[in-house]
């Protein structure tokens, strides 16, 4: 075996599963404003789409879901975000043969039906403050039905039904924000059922014989420099993050299906989702005029299965032909955008100077994931390990063996009906087996373009870790059903930063952990204390006693500094070494003498925390905060 920058031994799972069903190729990430013509239809613009096995009540699902209405900015008005009730939004899973070929099996169809108590009012969404969903004070509400279509016999059960929850404003929709205080910032993800908000507690619907479903607004989970793409591989470096689709929110619907319902978890199956409009709209004006009719048969406007595939990969000419089309259709259509991907030869250009650093023909590695773009999900596997906020967030962090970069950063599982990696039923912890929230696909599918991948006893692997230096979400995950982050606050949020918004709760912030570099290369993290009062914050930097805590090469002697806008407020080398006893009241003083912590009284406003090694020195660290008044 090759290797340009080693990954570690993990990481050469990825060739060994080449010849199989689940894994046959790699490279990915994904994608938004996918093809010209969905980007004009927002509620049916196939965002992202996620599926991954978990576990619940001692029983395997696979979880399922779609996200539309891309760049949704955290408040509104007059109008509201919402699903469109002349979509059909559809989750297709593929059995058996079909996996194959990429034809839906089962597909599970959601119909949304708006309606208003009030429509004597310009308050179109909110007649005060939201207490219960769908209460009095709730104007616009949404209830959605779920359908099962068999496409063996074509035969159709209905599942049930939900109802949508508010969109998060801020001061009426108080329930999801820290403190249940729209002032503040939105709660973080949590780990446990009894945590979750109550409007979202509230609108998860038992569906019955294990199939759960939600529907409703939630923070947009991926995460990556997409523009930085865009702008001809221009990657920001040292301290310059930037996080497209930092502070926006989605529309989502999430759907857990029973393995029972599907023949059991000795397969690999496949998962895209599609949304649809039926074929005639007819307008009229004036004063007679009467709303929109819709009639015909319905036609699909949008597609998506892997992420980055019709962004990243389809040329401008096929990308809404992509939209229309079926992964049944992809290996005649579209192959040879994987076989030959543009972005290969757009990085050797523009990134090596022109040296064929990355291979630009004959790419069956990535064939083999994007033909037919559907996600395979290996089954047989243990749950897939999720993200929460990161090793430092105490209340709720990534489960132990949880890696952005999946299989790259050796979180792998174990399939007992394929080989995988040597033989040894290896596969991957993520995607592409599956995608899960908190994969970091941007890096992901660089590190695969840039490796060669065709041959699965000697891989190449060239990492590219951090490539878009946009390495966490800036939120967290829920590692309970429906998963997606609360959504931001339209009243308290930023955009495009991969600091945490924080306010008045014990913890202050999503703790951070990444690598810290010499030079610019520093790992930061942030916080925005809201309301009207000083608060008591420690801040903490930590490095040495990440050891032992599934962090390979910890940062042996972190600095940390703390800044208000560009101005320097405080910092610490060795938390002893000043404010000691101060640190050590509060029970949160560090557990090695080298790493930093400092005690502050700060006024409500945004602060940045950056984390340095001393001379130079280099690893990964965890910087976090948390709220000493609570």
């Amino acid at each position: 075996m090759k290797n340009k920058q080693f990954l570690g031994l993990a990481s050469l799972a990825l060739a060994a599963l080449f010849p199989l069903a689940l894994f046959p190729g790699d490279a990915r990430a994904s994608s938004h404003m996918d093809a010209p013509l969905i980007t004009l239809d927002p509620s049916a613009n196939t965002a992202d789409v996620y599926a991954f096995l978990h576990e619940e009540g001692g029983a395997k699902v696979l979880e399922t879901a779609l996200a539309v209405y891309p760049f949704e900015e955290p408040g509104e008005g007059p109008n509201n975000f919402s699903f469109d009730d002349n979509v059909l939004y559809e989750v297709h899973v593929s059995l058996g043969d079909d996996v194959a070929t990429g034809a839906a099996t089962v597909s599970y169809q959601f119909r949304f039906t708006t309606t208003f108590k009030n429509e004597d009012t310009i308050l179109q969404a909110f007649l005060g403050v939201i207490n219960t969903v769908d209460g009095a004070n709730q104007n616009l509400t949404q209830n959605y039905t779920v359908t099962r279509v068999d496409r063996r016999d074509n035969s159709t059960t209905e599942l049930g039904s939900g109802v949508v929850p508010p969109n998060n404003q801020g001061i009426v929709t108080p329930l999801y924000n820290i403190g249940d205080n729209g002032e503040n910032a939105a709660k973080p993800g949590v780990a446990t059922d009894a945590e979750l908000d109550q409007y979202t507690t509230m609108s998860i619907q038992d569906l019955g014989g294990g199939y759960k479903s939600f529907a409703g607004q939630r923070e947009d989970g991926f995460y990556a420099d997409i523009q930085a793409v865009f702008d001809l591989l221009s990657f920001r470096s040292g301290n310059s993050v930037f996080d497209s689709q930092g502070g926006f929110n989605l529309h989502t619907i999430v759907l857990q299906i029973p393995l029972t319902d599907l023949g059991g978890d000795q397969q690999v199956v496949g998962v895209y989702a599609t949304t649809s409009r039926q074929t005639t709209r007819v307008l009229s004006e004036g004063p007679a005029s009467l709303p929109p009719v819709n009639t015909g048969p319905f036609v699909q406007v949008g597609r998506q299965g892997n992420p980055l595939f019709n962004e990243g990969l389809v040329a401008l000419k096929d990308k809404d032909l992509y939209s229309r089309t079926k992964p049944t259709e992809d290996a005649t259509l579209f192959q040879q955008y994987a076989s030959s991907p543009e972005l290969a030869k757009l990085i050797n250009t523009i990134l090596f100077n022109g040296e064929m650093t990355a291979i630009e023909e004959n790419r069956t590695d990535l064939v083999g994931i994007f033909i037919p773009d559907i996600i395979k999900v290996d089954l047989s596997t243990a749950p897939a390990r999720l993200a929460g906020g990161g090793a430092g967030f105490l209340a709720n962090p990534d489960d132990e063996g949880f890696n952005r970069l999946g299989i790259f950063g050796g979180d792998t599982l174990t399939s007992t009906v394929q080989p995988g990696f040597f033989g040894n039923g290896t596969v991957p912890g993520g995607w592409p087996n599956g995608r899960r929230f908190g994969d970091d696909v941007l890096d992901i599918t660089v590190s695969a373009i840039l490796s060669d991948l065709r041959d699965p006893v000697n891989p190449v692997i060239t990492p590219a870790d951090g490539i878009d230096n946009v390495n966490s979400n800036d939120s967290v995950y829920s590692k309970v059903f429906p998963y997606a982050g609360t959504p931001h606050n339209g009243r308290n949020h930023m955009h495009h930063s991969a600091l945490a918004v924080v306010t008045e709760d014990r913890f202050l912030n999503v703790s951070t952990r990444g690598p810290v570099e010499t030079g610019d290369s520093v790992l930061i993290g942030g916080v925005i204390i809201g309301g009207n009062a000083v608060k008591s914050v420690i801040f903490r930097a930590l490095g040495p006693s990440l050891e032992g805590n599934s962090v390979m090469d910890p940062l042996a002697d972190p600095t940390l500094e703390i800044y208000q806008g560009s101005t320097l407020i405080a910092s610490n080398d060795n938390w002893q070494d000043t404010q000691a006893d101060e640190i050590t009241a509060t029970g949160l003083a560090p557990s090695d003498p080298l790493e930093a912590a400092i005690v502050l009284d700060l006024a409500p406003g945004a602060y940045t925390m950056i984390v340095r090694g001393k001379n130079g020195t280099t690893g990964v660290a965890v910087v976090e905060g948390y709220d000493l008044d609570q």
